[in-house]
């Protein structure tokens, strides 16, 4: 926990200057494994992280940066830092739908290295539901490949 302590204290110090809708907290809860019955992967993954949302608008897009820690499909620790842009537009009344892509370094999860995350999001603009695919992957050398889901909550300060 002390490494993904330190990378979010990293990301704080970068964000200053920055107002506070520019700030959300993440949620990390669940992912979703498909394709390999016998893998026994968890599928409870709680975490969190935090987003400071740099460059852009509501109208091309945000830039972003996260960086986060949370409890892996193997019960360990995995962190990450990130840079991604999402693209949101208003369905009716506060509801909001979006795209979004992130990539960087992930150290978990059965992987070290450069990683990135397709997203779509639902919610308002304080708060929103984010569900990530990836498309069959191999999660380590005793496992096929398995494609995820993962599931988590953005709230913005």
């Amino acid at each position: 926990m002390k490494r993904s302590t330190l990378l979010i204290a990293v990301l704080s110090l970068c964000t200053g200057q920055i107002h506070a809708e520019d700030v959300s907290l993440l949620l990390f809860g669940a992912s979703l494994h498909h394709g390999c019955t016998t893998c026994n992967l968890n599928q409870d993954n709680p975490g969190a992280g935090l987003e400071w949302a740099f460059a852009g608008d509501q109208d091309h897009g945000r830039w972003f940066a996260r960086a986060g820690a949370y409890r892996d499909s193997f019960r360990k620790e995995a962190n990450f830092v990130t840079v991604g842009w999402r693209r949101e537009w208003e369905v009716f009344g506060p509801v909001f739908a979006g795209i979004g892509l992130q990539a960087g370094y992930l150290h978990g999860s059965g992987h070290n290295g450069p990683a990135a995350l397709p997203t779509v999001s639902l919610g308002s603009k304080s708060f929103a539901l984010e569900v990530g695919y990836l498309p069959r992957v191999n999660v380590g050398s005793h496992h096929p490949k398995t494609s995820v889901t993962t599931l988590n909550l953005r709230w913005t300060f």
